[in-house]
């Protein structure tokens, strides 16, 4: 009976220290946003790592999102901006810091495909500092709402698109 209470201690300790080292590792892992939706092959690749991503998942600076065919994503910002990622796109969060200051910065680069956008916060208090890139230009936001695609080299609308 003895060494069943001590088993049952360690285990508990265990359990409670990974569960310590997962809440620290969680609490300085900082988040730009989560999925709010999503539908199909969605995942984000971070310094060749790569991990599927599902409605309620974490998203951080340096992310590459990346959509399958018939694939989409609903992302959220900390600033409460959307990001809707078209299907078989990719785009990368460069930066996004938001504290309410003149100091806040994003920065999405979409690398293929297209994305909406509906801005937050920042984008109306700070609209200089919201930037969409693509391989052939530096968007500056001026706007609540705005949609880019890509389209081989140049953007296009949704009417050219492939």
């Amino acid at each position: 009976m003895l060494k069943l209470k001590q088993h049952s201690k360690v285990l508990t300790g265990l359990v409670i220290g990974a569960s310590l080292f997962v809440s620290s590792f969680a609490m300085t892992a900082d988040n730009t946003g989560i999925v709010i939706a999503s539908r199909g092959t969605v995942t984000a690749d971070y310094g060749g790592e790569q991990r599927t991503l599902k409605q309620g998942d974490d998203i951080f600076v340096n992310d590459q999102i990346v959509t399958g065919k018939l694939s989409f994503a609903v992302l959220q910002f900390v600033d409460g901006a959307k990001v809707t990622i078209r299907p078989n796109s990719a785009m990368v969060i460069e930066d996004y810091v938001y504290n309410g200051t003149d100091q806040d910065i994003a920065t999405l680069s979409l690398v293929s495909g297209g994305l909406r956008v509906l801005t937050g916060a920042m984008a109306k208090s700070n609209p200089e500092n919201y930037k969409v890139r693509t391989p052939v230009a530096l968007m500056g936001v001026r706007g609540t709402e705005f949609a880019v695609m890509l389209c081989g080299d140049q953007i296009c609308t949704e009417n050219d698109s492939p």
